[in-house]
């Protein structure tokens, strides 16, 4: 190695060390600037933007110098959780694969492996791994965990069930094995059992939040308000999410807000706020001046909201206030009861100037029920997989004598040539390009006779807008649709369609096509 080099490299070890990292940079990529190629200097400059927290930068690095030099597995494996931390699954999966050919049973390197995998959608591979992973370790509590969760999302339950109990045999304190597989029986239903779980989970650690949140959510299902809305306020602890604002300034319900200003804020998704907005109007009729913060996709839509004295976006800058409260906060502040939950007609209007710019879609329709479809939400979304319904499925329903319209803003790449082939057919009109907002959205279905959706934004805002909507749920829905029942406190004009086998919509397509047959048979 040339002296000059050797010399920078010893010096920059020695920077690191006092945690002169800037000095330590500087001198290893004066060595780049004569070897671009330089192995440890792109492994030391990886190490140091890794331990600033700038993965994606520290993984650029570690991969050319992975490239570059031998590297022992433990500096693999840690290349290997940098891409990782970086979103770099691909990358992730190749480094850990080459510890793997050296220690074929490298726990680390297995493990890291598999969430890759799963991250890459490869989820049988994955399966496999942590499977091994337990064969090796079967007193590994962690591994019979992780092998749960993947089962769960695989669809496994039975399978994800037998993990979790393995994990807690283990290890009887695994606070988050106890909350996993309460998780996992209240989606089989299996209600006094999954709070039985939460309830163990919690005498390990009575502040653990996602017990807390989770039981929260299996009582608001249940229809135990008054327990649900309280614990609900757990959820700004377990990590997932944070509003920013200091807890002290929140308002909750205590507190007198005659002539104060309330900043309320909206958290969550498009359809959260537009379910609860519906609150908001108590803070202005108890005297309270609100500044309401939206979703910009919302803004056109809520912007004279009525119920408030300002709406603004979400970037906007934040106004002076006296509290400030989140909004599905709202209900437990206020102390809503069910009978609370039901508004005495629609809360939101359609723009009347937008509503004309819709003529055109109707102009030399037959005269028949015009019917809004949405059948997919968000793929973020936790619960995607279970809520959403491909356009295939949809089929027999749209063969029903209606004029039906895609309120899909966004189509998914598995459904475009579907839509493309039934909107050329005229059978779905897919208008897409022209929902541009949710005013636009609103416009549209306020031209229409009925919505139906899948648990979504739209089915929230057809709710909203006081329009009969028919939603489908999987067999497990969210907490706010409740069990066992076809009608919602929510929504006077709502009607709830539900799975009676997990992931098979057939007899929900089938009742939703008899109910719009029934329609045409009453006109």
């Amino acid at each position: 190695m040339n002296h000059d080099i050797e010399h920078a490299l010893a010096a920059a070890q020695q920077s690191f060390t006092a945690g002169q990292f800037d000095d330590a940079s500087r001198l290893l990529r004066s060595i780049l600037a004569s070897v671009p190629d330089h192995g440890e200097a792109l492994e030391g400059l990886g190490y140091i933007a890794a331990g600033q927290g700038d993965h994606a930068r520290g993984a650029e690095y570690l991969i050319r110098a992975s490239a570059h030099m031998s590297m022992s597995v433990e500096q693999l494996n840690f290349a290997a959780k940098v891409c990782q931390l970086a979103q770099r699954h691909n990358d992730a999966k190749a480094l850990f694969e080459r510890c793997l050919v050296r220690v074929p049973n490298h726990i680390a390197s297995l493990h890291g492996a598999a969430m890759s995998l799963i991250q890459l959608g490869e989820l049988e591979r994955a399966l496999g791994i942590l499977v091994h992973l337990c064969k090796i370790q079967p007193q590994s509590a962690e591994a019979h965990y992780n092998r749960g969760t993947l089962l769960g999302t695989m669809g496994r339950h039975a399978d994800e069930l037998d993990a979790y109990r393995q994990a807690i045999a283990i290890n009887p304190r695994f606070v988050r094995a106890y909350v996993n597989l309460g998780v996992a029986l209240r989606d089989l239903q299996c209600f006094d059992e999954a709070l039985l779980q939460f309830k163990k989970a919690l005498s390990l650690d009575p502040n653990d939040a996602g017990a807390r949140t989770n039981r929260a959510q299996t009582n608001l299902l249940l229809g135990e308000f008054e327990h649900g809305w309280r614990e609900y306020e757990w959820r700004w602890r377990d990590g997932s999410q944070s509003h920013g604002f200091a807890p002290s300034t929140q308002w909750t319900g205590i507190q007198p807000i005659g002539g104060k200003t309330i900043f309320a804020h909206h958290e969550q998704g498009f359809g959260d706020t537009l379910q609860f907005l519906r609150f908001v109007d108590r803070l202005s009729a108890a005297g309270a001046r609100v500044v309401l913060r939206v979703q910009d996709a919302l803004l056109p839509l809520l912007q004279d909201y009525p119920g408030a004295a300002e709406v603004i976006g979400e970037t906007a800058e934040v106004p002076r206030f006296d509290f400030h409260i989140p909004i599905l906060s709202l209900p437990f502040a206020l102390k809503v009861r069910a009978p609370d939950l039901a508004t005495p007609g629609p809360y939101l209007h359609a723009d009347d100037a937008l509503v004309s710019q819709w003529d055109d879609l109707f102009a030399g329709t037959r005269r028949r029920p015009s019917i809004g479809i949405a059948w997919s939400g968000s793929v973020t979304h936790l619960n995607d997989r279970e809520r959403s319904i491909s356009l295939e499925q949809l089929k027999p329903l749209l063969d029903a004598d209606a004029n039906f319209f895609a309120l899909q803003r966004d189509v998914r790449d598995s459904d475009r040539a579907s839509l493309a082939l039934l909107d050329q057919r005229g059978v779905l009109r897919d208008v897409s390009a022209r929902l541009t907002t949710f005013a636009e959205t609103a416009a549209l279905i306020a031209r229409l006779d009925l919505v139906i959706s899948v648990d979504t934004a739209v089915a929230h805002l057809a709710g909203a807008l006081g329009k009969p909507v028919w939603i489908a749920l999987p067999v497990m829905p969210d907490w706010r649709w409740q069990l066992d029942r076809s009608d919602s406190p929510w929504y006077p004009q709502a009607r709830l369609f539900r799975q009676t086998t997990r992931g098979d919509w057939t007899a929900v397509v089938a009742a939703l096509r008899t109910e719009i047959d029934a329609l045409q048979s009453a006109a």
